[in-house]
């Protein structure tokens, strides 16, 4: 069996939370192999450091944590041909390759924040959304009752036709694959409501290695989160693109 651990798992074994052991045991008996990917190399590259650790200490730190966990088990995704493949890598190794070109990191934070907060509870309100509401819908439901909500105020697409259309009008959107919809996914989820993340200055970005966690996840048997919010919007995922992937805390039990 294959497993996908989110970012805020591996910092809770880093910092002694728990173990990995006892993430085991929320799982199956029987064969288990972690994988990891560049999402969670990025996310420590974009620690900027504090008081407590700098950022090339926590990188040395991370990337053991990383190498601890995964014995090297990597999923790599080609954007040119959108393939994923499992391989063998160091995470120093896939550290130094996607550093290469930081700028894109400033890119997708500027494209991330292009709505803004008040621009969204302004479309939830002319929607008629009530998120406490939104967010008793399961996985399945929510995408029709935004479908619904969509019709009422007029549009002609749906959920995943703006997804869709929103691709259509990118220069690059030919060459998009899988996570850049499950990014889109993600993020209309949350303009909606549908367990919308505090707002921070950060949210956005962080929203985005959600995404990217969730789309590697869908190539494994388990994926394990912490964050509920997460969770949710993985399940909601998992339905529309028709993916077997189980969604568990470090807290379930088997």
């Amino acid at each position: 069996m294959t497993v996908y651990l989110d970012n805020n798992i591996i910092v809770s074994i880093e910092n002694g939370d728990y173990t990995l052991d006892s993430v085991k045991s929320v799982l199956p008996n029987g064969k288990l192999r972690f994988f990891y990917s560049s999402a969670h190399i990025f996310e420590v590259e974009s620690f900027p450091g504090n008081s407590s650790i700098s950022k090339d200490d926590l990188l040395t730190k991370r990337l053991d944590t990383v190498r601890n966990i995964f014995k090297n088990n990597y999923l790599y995704l080609d954007l040119n041909g959108n393939r994923l493949t499992h391989i063998m890598e160091d995470p120093r190794e896939v550290y130094d390759t996607i550093t290469l070109v930081p700028s894109g990191i400033t890119a997708i934070k500027g494209f991330m924040n292009l709505i803004s907060k008040e621009q969204k509870e302004d479309i939830r309100r002319q929607l008629g959304i009530d998120i406490l509401k939104l967010n008793n819908y399961s996985a399945i439901e929510v995408i029709d009752h935004l479908n619904t909500k969509l019709t009422s105020w007029g549009t002609n697409q749906s959920f995943l036709e703006m997804i869709e259309y929103g691709i259509q009008l990118h220069p690059d959107g030919k060459k998009f694959g899988l996570h850049n919809r499950i990014a889109g996914v993600f993020e209309l989820l949350d303009m909606f409501g549908y367990w919308k993340d505090k707002e921070t200055p950060t949210s956005n970005y962080a929203r985005l290695w959600d995404a990217e966690h969730c789309f590697f996840a869908s190539y494994c048997d388990f994926f394990i989160s912490d964050d509920r919010r997460t969770r949710n919007k993985a399940a909601v995922v998992y339905n529309v693109y028709n993916k077997d992937t189980k969604i568990i805390s470090s807290g379930d039990s088997k």
